[in-house]
């Protein structure tokens, strides 16, 4: 069968120049197609699987190429699809078994919070594992050269590349884990099981929700909101006919058995878990409340000392504790009970295979759940293994906790494949980890939105902008945004004003901010006090990234209105920080002039307190001052990317551009103004860069640091 089998695989043979790739046509026409990507010793002794898979997909009506080959770069793997994509409109792909990693470089604007220091820690370290090499043919990237380590290969994103992300397929990624044993024997089983899943026509209404000790500050407004954006999306799906559950690490202790119910559940479609992690954990609950602050500590010190008792015992004399407090760090009895309590606090990869997680797919809101760099990591597990989940979302380095997890949702539970859905929500580090073609059955006799999302056409996307379901006027907004629709900008501000839908309202507010025009200004205000919170605290976070002073008494009115939705609270007052003092002052004590509220004086100390003791202060004396220590200059400047102090921008940009000063400094100025894309000085950075690149005297080493400036600050995307 098998050998019958690989001689159907030899039916065309595309070269490109390293190795030949065999090539399995589809068997049926359609608009899209679809292309699995796998290395040939798995599909050697996967065949059946691949073949089954195949048919599966295609009998949904999704033409499916099969490209096999003993892959040695993703340049090799990227022109296939370049070419498939090309000829025969393919609009998505998925990796299975040995296919190279592209860890990329200087593309860290692109993540959401990633910043790890790409010159003081090993390329395998500090890279990005991203297929958006693969799935963005607008991004260009320069490949370091001897840099390759078995399947990962190493590349710069290159400095005049397009800025942003707009993926042009989807893709994902289907790996074996090395602990679960032989991997095509795993690749064999994880494909049947999707194939199983595609044919058992599950419809979307059994969801779970679980938010982790740490997210979102713990804020219960924040946590609350969540079932306002699904009720949106989904409609009446939570109220009638299925079930929706909210669980939070608070509930209970230890949350972790519940979880591991919910999960082990035969009937649930989806799963989110908003926690934090790692490539081997899932961290689900801290310390119980009502534990005592001295029990929590011995704890700690004893975790601590297990790593580095010498380092931990001068820490005891700085903290005033003597060494009794690490005593019993090695004690067996101490070191069985802490690993209990810490067992109890997550879910750790050794225990997902009998878990055997049966939630169809899972979105991992976390950091590095999904970084496939390594032989094993959490996601992989999920989807590896015995229960009934197939795909996980998942983030291959640390992600932000202001930042959606719930993006066009509502387009799984009408029949969208996970594949199309991803496409559109993309950064840097989100990966699909399984089956993309996987969907959820849509309700009979609607409209086929597979087919309807890969449609390029404005005229078509702008009829449905008023579109009954909030997901559809979503995706129009989008599609009529990437295809440069004129007038885009004015119905995006629309929208945001006069939608009652506030996943509509969000996202005209995201693609304003790509926009960035005096429209996004004028989306700000109205959005700082939006009934999401979600959206509130966006608009606080922008406006110090923006540093228009006209946003001062909206920031001020934010802390005050909405002092219990503390992660509004924490962005606000940070983005306070980025107006100059006197201003800020002058603005507070307007707003309180003739404020009598209870607390007001309060409120007003406090504020007045933050940006008098504003870090920004210390910070550009530290930047300016060349006698200081490289160290501290160096990591005040890198802060530039976090924090955007505009009333320090003049001295930065003297720094920035003084000949005598340490070039690596003024390459490091550049590097960081560069994140300054949202600003109102923005035009100021880019001039400057400009007159740099104009001198001929301007060190060689710093022209790339100002191309990527000007290229990404110029963006109109």
């Amino acid at each position: 069968m098998i050998r019958k089998l690989t001689v159907l695989l030899l039916l065309a043979v595309l070269s490109t120049g390293l190795r030949a790739q065999n090539v399995e046509k589809p068997s049926v026409e359609g608009k899209t197609s679809f292309a699995v990507i796998i290395d040939s010793h798995t599909l050697e002794k996967c065949a059946p699987q691949v073949a089954e898979y195949k048919k599966t997909i295609e009998s949904e009506g999704l033409p499916t190429f099969i490209v096999s080959a003993k892959w040695e770069s993703p340049e090799q793997v990227k022109e296939v699809l370049q070419k498939l994509y090309k000829e025969n409109n393919l609009e998505g792909t998925v990796f299975i078994g040995d296919v190279p990693v592209a860890m990329v470089m200087k593309a860290q604007f692109m993540t959401s919070a990633y910043k790890m220091d790409e010159r003081k820690y090993p390329l395998e370290v500090v890279a990005v594992p991203s297929d958006r090499f693969y799935d963005d043919f607008d991004l260009k990237f320069n490949k370091i050269a001897d840099s390759t380590q078995g399947l990962h290969h190493f590349y710069e994103l290159a400095p005049d590349s397009a800025p942003y992300i707009e993926c042009d397929i989807y893709s994902a990624r289907i790996r074996p884990q090395k602990s679960n044993g032989c991997g095509c024997k795993q690749i064999a089983a994880y494909l049947e099981k999707a194939v199983r899943e595609h044919k058992a026509n599950n419809k979307f209404d059994q969801f779970v929700s679980y938010t982790g000790h740490g997210s979102y500050s713990n804020s219960i407004t924040a946590w609350r909101a969540e079932r306002q954006i699904v009720n949106e999306q989904f409609g009446e799906v939570f109220n009638k006919e299925g079930e929706a559950r909210y669980l939070r690490y608070s509930m209970e202790d230890y949350m972790k058995p519940y979880v591991i119910k919910e999960l082990r559940r035969p009937d649930v479609d989806f799963m989110v878990f908003h926690e934090h992690g790692d490539w081997f954990r899932m961290y689900l609950s801290g310390a119980p409340e009502d534990q005592k602050p001295a029990d929590y500590l011995h704890t700690y010190i004893r975790s601590m000392a297990r790593r580095n008792p010498d380092r931990i015992k001068g820490r005891l004399a700085e903290w005033g504790l003597d060494s009794t407090w690490m005593a019993d760090y090695n004690d067996r009895e101490a070191v069985k009970a802490d690993s209990l309590k810490d067992l109890q606090e997550g879910i750790i990869l050794e225990e997902i295979n009998d878990i055997a997680p049966n939630a169809r797919m899972v979105i991992f809101d976390a950091c590095y759940n999904g970084d496939y760099r390594h032989d094993d990591f959490i996601a992989g597990k999920f989807i590896m293994a015995k229960g009934s989940c197939v795909v996980g979302f998942a983030n291959s380095v640390n992600v932000l906790q202001d930042k959606s997890a719930f993006d066009l949702l509502g387009l799984l539970g009408d029949g969208v494949r996970v594949g199309l859905w991803a496409q559109h929500i993309n950064i840097l580090e989100s990966h699909l980890i399984g089956d993309p073609t996987f969907h959820f059955a849509a309700e009979e006799g609607s409209e086929d939105l597979n087919k309807v999302i890969p449609i390029k056409d404005n005229a078509y996307w702008a009829s449905r902008l008023d579109d009954g379901n909030p997901e559809i006027q979503n995706m129009a907004e989008i599609k009529l945004f990437e295809g440069d629709y004129p007038g885009i900008s004015d119905i995006l501000l629309n929208k945001l004003k006069e939608s009652p839908y506030a996943v509509v309202r969000y996202n005209s507010l995201r693609l304003l901010e790509r926009i960035n025009d005096n429209n996004y200004r004028e989306a700000l205000k109205l959005a700082v006090t939006d009934s999401f919170e979600y959206i509130r605290r966006i608009a606080v976070t922008r406006m110090g990234q923006v540093g228009a002073e006209e946003f001062l008494p909206y920031l001020i009115s934010a802390y005050v209105k909405d002092i219990h939705a503390t992660r509004v609270v924490f962005q606000g007052t940070q983005s306070l920080l980025c107006f100059d003092e006197a201003k800020a002052e002058d603005a507070i004590n307007e707003y309180f002039f003739d404020r009598r509220y209870y607390n007001a004086d309060k409120d007003r100390g406090e504020l007045l307190k933050l940006v008098q003791d504003n870090p920004g202060k210390s910070s550009i004396e530290s930047i300016t001052n060349k006698e200081k220590k490289s160290g501290w200059r160096v990591s005040y400047i890198q802060f530039l990317r976090n924090r955007q102090y505009h009333q320090n921008l003049d001295q930065c940009l003297k720094v920035m551009e003084d000949p005598d000063d340490d070039v690596f400094i003024r390459t490091l100025m550049a590097e960081s103004l560069a994140w300054w894309r949202l600003s109102y000085r923005k035009q100021d950075i880019i001039d400057s860069c400009k007159k740099l690149l104009a001198d001929e005297k301007t060190p060689e080493e710093m022209r790339p640091a100002l191309i990527s400036a000007i290229t990404r600050l110029s963006s109109k995307k």
